[in-house]
């Protein structure tokens, strides 16, 4: 009997709770129609509208907060990729230059190559002296391609000088500007000849001019072919440009003029040579 008890005062105590649940939904219903109910209803909803407002700008801001994070990131990536396309084709450009001022180089060293009556051969310089103090540069070929000491260079502009040391690989060109150059000499003009010589510095000397002879300003220098003193012959052939004069210097007491001569070649620059086998 005791166990009986307990036991309906359990189920008493389960099913209270669901009673009184159903009691509240039931007056809930029958009240949700009256005056009472819509109107504190309406008041609630008037109460919670603009809640709701600022909740649905917050959310749009967030919306389109995260969409302008996500688009700075898109852009992010778009400007690398453009960096690296544009970093590409500037490389490119720039390699594409290159091979075009090569190509015309090698147009004009080919040009120059058809109007010599030597043997010849094109040559890159590797080395010089960047402080032009040592007249010299070095080029990339040797005996291995016929070079041999004595040979002209040239650039498409005129005379650069003679090779004076060669190994298998290499050879060492003396340019016209060394003081120990000496080149026999004509003015295409008027045909006065004299002795080009190199000097400190980037210009060449011409001496043993006639004061008598016609030579001016502008006049071009070119090489005359004509040995110098025991030379059974000139190291140069006839008819190479050496350069132009810039100045004459008179002296009253001597018979003879001195020009300052221009070289026709920017040795500085010089990138690409021929070597004429003349020997």
């Amino acid at each position: 009997m005791a166990s009986f008890g307990r036991a309906r005062r359990t189920q008493s105590s389960v099913l209270r709770p669901f009673a009184l649940l159903v009691l509240a939904s039931l007056l809930l219903l029958g009240a949700r129609n009256t005056d009472v109910v819509r109107g504190s209803s309406t008041f609630l909803t008037q109460l919670l509208v603009p809640v709701q407002r600022v909740l649905a700008d917050v959310g749009a801001a967030g919306d389109r907060f995260a969409s302008a994070i996500s688009q700075i990131d898109r852009l992010r990536d778009d400007n690398s990729r453009l960096q690296t396309e544009n970093d590409r084709l500037t490389l490119e450009n720039v390699r594409l230059r290159e091979q075009a001022i090569v190509g015309q180089q090698a147009e004009r060293l080919q040009k120059l190559q058809r109007t010599i009556p030597f043997e010849s051969v094109p040559a890159q310089v590797i080395a010089r002296d960047p402080t032009g103090i040592l007249h010299s540069i070095v080029l990339g070929i040797g005996t291995d391609d016929g070079v041999k000491v004595g040979h002209v260079v040239l650039s498409d502009q005129g005379l650069v000088g003679r090779v004076s040391e060669v190994g298998t690989n290499y050879s060492k060109v003396l340019l016209v500007t060394d003081s120990s150059s000496v080149v026999s000499a004509l003015v295409q003009g008027s045909r006065a000849t004299g002795i080009v010589r190199g000097q400190f510095g980037d210009s060449l000397i011409m001496d043993w001019l006639l004061q008598t002879e016609p030579v001016k300003e502008g006049d071009v220098v070119i090489t005359a072919g004509l040995g110098i003193g025991d030379e059974l012959r000139s190291l140069y052939p006839k008819g190479l440009v050496i350069g132009t004069i810039a100045q004459i210097q008179t002296a009253e007491a001597a018979a003879y003029n001195r020009a300052i001569i221009t070289p026709a070649v920017d040795l500085r620059r010089l990138e690409h040579v021929l070597v004429v086998k003349t020997n």
